[in-house]
C-alpha cells in the first residue's frame, strides 16, 4: 500500500489535465472581456440616442416663440425614443426678454448582459445639452434715398411697401421690445427736424416759436438769449465739413445751416424742390412704434440732390454712443417720441449684448454738393441755383470719398452694413457696394426685387445657435 506521502508526491508530479484546469480558470475573465465589450457598445449606442434627443429638445425649448414648458417639451423628445424612454431629466430655463438659454441633463440606467458576472447589473448613461436663442438688443439706422430720381425710375413706388414689409420682420413681436429703428431720409442733405436741430445747434426759439413751431413764412423768431443764428426756419439741415465725416460728433454749434434752395427741382412735376427736405421728411429717431414708422415712410416724397455721405454720417451718429446724452434729452423733453427704454441708447460700440445695423437703400450716383454762392442774399431762394449763382462745396469724387470714409469708420466700430442699389449702373453699384460689411450684404436690384432684398436682409439679422 502506498503511503499518503507517496500518493501526494505522485499527484504533484502528474501533468495530465493542466490545460483543462487553466482553461476553467480563464473562462470567466474571457467571457467578461468579450461580453463586456458588447455591453459597452450598447452603452455608447444608448448615449448617442440620449444626446441626440436631448439636443433636439433643448434647441426646441430655447426658441423665444416656444410656449410649452421647457422640461415637458424636452421629456417628450426623449420619451419618443423607445430605448431611452423614462430617463431622468433635469432642466434649467433662463428666459429673458431678448434671449432664452435652456440647459438639460439626463441619466438612464441600462441593464447589462455579461457584466453581471462581475457584479455590474447596470450601467449609467449620462448626457447634457445647452441651447441658446439670442435676440440681442438691436439698433438699426434705415437710410432711404429720397432724391428726385426716385420719382423718375419709380423707386418711391417700390420703396414704400418694401421698407414697410422689412419693418414688419425687423419688429416682429419676439424682438420688438429690444429693437430700435431710426429712419434717415436723405436728398441733398438730411433734415433733423426743427426741435432736434435747435437742441444740437444751441438755437433758442422765442416763446411764441416754442409754442407754435416755425412760421410758415420760414422766418425765424429767436429768443434774445440765442447764441446761434439760423439762416431760415423752413428746414433744418447742418452743413458738414470734411472732418465731420471722420470719427466723433461734429461741433454743431459751429456749423452753419444749409440754405433753402434747389438746383434742379423748382417747378418740376412730381418732385419737391428743396436740397434740404422739409420737416415732414426729417429723421425719425429711435422707436419701435411700427405704425408710426410706417406713417413716416408713407409721408416721404422725392426732393433734390443725392447726399449719400450725409445720410450715412447721420446713420452712424444715431448708433454712436457719444450721442447718448442727446438722445436722452430728446426723449425726456419730448423733442422726439423715443420710448423710455431706448433713451440709454446708443450703446457702446462692439457691446456683447447689442448689434448695430445700417441698411442703405439708394438709386443713384453720389452727387456733388452745390450751394448758393451768397447765403446772405440766397439763404432762401425760389429759383434753381445755377452757374454764376452757385458754388461747389464737394465734387462728386470728393463726396464719394466722404461716403467711403464714413463706411470704413462705421465697419471698424462693429456696425454691420447692408446696401441696396436700385436701378443703377454696374459702376455705381460697385461704389455703393464698397460700403457693405460683406459682398453678400450688397444687393443690386430692379423693380420688385427691392422687396426681396429687404426681406433677405431682415432674415440675416437674426440667428439661432446650439451652444453645447
Amino acid at each position: 500500500m502506498w503511503s499518503m506521502r507517496t500518493r501526494l508526491r505522485a499527484l504533484w508530479r502528474e501533468k495530465g489535465g493542466n490545460f483543462a484546469v487553466m482553461s476553467a480558470f480563464m473562462l470567466v475573465p474571457m467571457t467578461l472581456a468579450a461580453g463586456g465589450a458588447l455591453d459597452f457598445v450598447s452603452h455608447e449606442r444608448t448615449r448617442l440616442a440620449l444626446q441626440d434627443a436631448l439636443d433636439r429638445g433643448t434647441l426646441a425649448a430655447a426658441s423665444l416663440t416656444q410656449t410649452q414648458e421647457a422640461k415637458a417639451l424636452i421629456e417628450s423628445y426623449v420619451n419618443a425614443v423607445p430605448e431611452i424612454r423614462g430617463a431622468q431629466i433635469a432642466v434649467t430655463d433662463d428666459h429673458k426678454i431678448n434671449s432664452r438659454k435652456v440647459s438639460a441633463s439626463a441619466e438612464i440606467l441600462i441593464d447589462t448582459s455579461f457584466l453581471k458576472l462581475a457584479g455590474m447589473n447596470s450601467l449609467a448613461v449620462h448626457a447634457s445639452s445647452t441651447a441658446l436663442e439670442e435676440r440681442p438688443n438691436i439698433e438699426l439706422s434705415l437710410v432711404l434715398d429720397i432724391s428726385g430720381s426716385m420719382y423718375d425710375n419709380g423707386g418711391m413706388t417700390q420703396l414704400r411697401p418694401a421698407a414697410k414689409s422689412f419693418l414688419d420682420v425687423v419688429l416682429k413681436d419676439e424682438v420688438k421690445d429690444v429693437t430700435s429703428v431710426s429712419i434717415v431720409p436723405f436728398a441733398g442733405t438730411v433734415n433733423l427736424g426743427f426741435d432736434a436741430y435747435n437742441l444740437l445747434s444751441g438755437y433758442v426759439p422765442s416763446d411764441k416759436e416754442k409754442k407754435n413751431g416755425p412760421s410758415p413764412s420760414g422766418k425765424c423768431e429767436p429768443d434774445a438769449s440765442s447764441k446761434y443764428t439760423r439762416l431760415h426756419c423752413y428746414s433744418s439741415c447742418f452743413e458738414l465739413v470734411d472732418a465731420d465725416f471722420n470719427a466723433g460728433v461734429p461741433e454743431f454749434p459751429k456749423r452753419a445751416q444749409v440754405a433753402h434752395f434747389s438746383v434742379n427741382n423748382i417747378s418740376t412735376k412730381g418732385k419737391k424742390p428743396w436740397w434740404c427736405p422739409v420737416d415732414v421728411a426729417a429723421v425719425t429717431y429711435m422707436t419701435n412704434d411700427l405704425t408710426y414708422l410706417k406713417q413716416r415712410i408713407d409721408a416721404l416724397d422725392p426732393y433734390d440732390g443725392t447726399g449719400t455721405a450725409y445720410g450715412m454720417k447721420w446713420a452712424e451718429l444715431l448708433l454712436n454712443p457719444a450721442m447718448q446724452p442727446t438722445i436722452k434729452t430728446m426723449g425726456d423733453s419730448g423733442i422726439a417720441a423715443i420710448p423710455a427704454g431706448f433713451r440709454s441708447r446708443p450703446s457702446a460700440f462692439k457691446s456683447d449684448d447689442t448689434r448695430k445695423f445700417i441698411v442703405l437703400m439708394t438709386d443713384g450716383q453720389i452727387g456733388s454738393q452745390t450751394r448758393p454762392k451768397l447765403t446772405t442774399t440766397d439763404a432762401v431762394t425760389d429759383k434753381n441755383v445755377k452757374s454764376g449763382d452757385a458754388r461747389t462745396l464737394y465734387t462728386e469724387s470728393q463726396a464719394a470719398a466722404l461716403y467711403k470714409k464714413v463706411c470704413t469708420y462705421s465697419k471698424a466700430q462693429g456696425i454691420t452694413i447692408f446696401t441696396i442699389a436700385f436701378k443703377v449702373s454696374d459702376s455705381v453699384a460697385k461704389t455703393i457696394a464698397e460700403c457693405a460689411s460683406d459682398k453678400s450684404y450688397a444687393y443690386k436690384v430692379d423693380g420688385l426685387d427691392m422687396s426681396s432684398a429687404f426681406q433677405s436682409i431682415a432674415t440675416s439679422m437674426q440667428k439661432l445657435r446650439l451652444v453645447d
